[in-house]
C-alpha cells in the first residue's frame, strides 16, 4: 500500500476525540477481507465503509474481519453486485439507523450508523449509486435520507461512490451540490479517486460540515480495486 498525502489539512481535534474513517469502492469484497486487514492492521480505522461490496446477506455473515463487527449493510434485492457495508471497530458502540425504505437497487444503495458515547450524535452514512441508476431518484431519495438524519440532530458524514465527478463543474455536480449544501454538507476530496487510460475522476467522495472541526484527508492506493480509498 502506498500512502500518498496529496491533501492534508492539519487536525486540531484531541487524539482521544478523533475518529478515523476508511472508505473504498471495493468492487467485490468476498475474497479481499484478509488483504484489506493486512493493509490497515498497523493503525486500524474506527470505521470501514465499503461500497459496491457485491455480496448477499448470507455471504456477508460468513466474513470475519479481526477486531471489527459487521455493523450494517444493504444488499441488492433484485440485481447482482452493488451494495454497501459498514464495519465498526469492536470497541465502539453504535446504533443502526434504518433507511432501507429509501433504497432502490442501482439508483441509491445506502445505510447509516450513529455512534454512541464519545462520538454521540455523529452519524456515518455510506452510499453507492450505479452509473446505470436513475439520477433523479438518487437526488430525491438522498434528500429524504438527509432530512431524516438532520431532523435527529445528527452530525452527518457521508462516504460513498456517487458516480458524480466532483473534479470538474458539470450539471450533475451542481444538482448534487444543491442537495448537499441545503444540509451544510460539502465534498472534501480534491484528488482523483479513479484512474483509467484516458482520464482521472473524483467519483468517490466524503461529504460533511467542515465548520464543525479540522480533519486530515489522505488517498490510499492498495490495489484491491480500480478505485483508490479515502482515509
Amino acid at each position: 500500500m502506498w500512502n500518498i498525502p496529496l491533501v492534508k489539512d492539519s487536525s486540531q481535534v484531541p487524539r482521544n476525540k478523533s475518529l478515523k474513517i476508511f472508505h473504498q469502492n471495493i468492487r467485490g469484497f468476498g475474497n479481499k477481507s484478509n488483504e484489506l486487514y493486512c493493509h490497515l492492521h498497523h493503525d486500524l480505522p474506527h470505521i470501514l465503509c465499503l461500497s459496491e461490496q457485491h455480496l448477499s446477506e448470507s455471504e456477508l455473515q460468513l466474513i470475519h474481519l479481526t477486531n471489527y463487527s459487521l455493523g450494517v449493510n444493504y444488499c441488492r434485492k433484485t440485481f447482482l453486485r452493488g451494495g454497501v457495508t459498514i464495519f465498526v471497530h469492536r470497541k465502539l458502540k453504535y446504533n443502526a439507523i434504518n433507511i432501507d425504505e429509501y433504497n432502490i437497487d442501482k439508483d441509491i444503495e445506502a445505510y447509516a450508523i450513529q455512534l454512541a458515547s464519545t462520538f454521540n450524535k455523529l452519524c456515518i452514512l455510506t452510499i453507492y449509486r450505479s452509473p446505470r441508476g436513475n439520477f433523479t431518484n438518487f437526488l430525491n431519495r438522498l434528500d429524504l435520507i438527509l432530512q431524516k438524519l438532520y431532523n435527529n440532530k445528527c452530525h452527518i458524514i457521508i462516504c460513498g461512490y456517487v458516480n458524480v465527478n466532483h473534479l470538474i463543474d458539470n450539471k450533475r455536480k451542481s444538482q448534487h451540490d444543491v442537495v448537499l449544501h441545503s444540509y451544510n454538507r460539502a465534498g472534501i476530496v480534491k484528488f482523483p479517486t479513479r484512474f483509467d487510460l484516458n482520464s482521472h475522476t473524483v467519483i468517490d467522495n466524503v461529504f460533511f460540515d467542515t465548520t464543525i472541526g479540522k480533519y486530515d484527508l489522505y488517498p490510499l492506493i492498495n490495489g484491491l480495486s480500480d478505485h483508490g480509498a479515502q482515509l
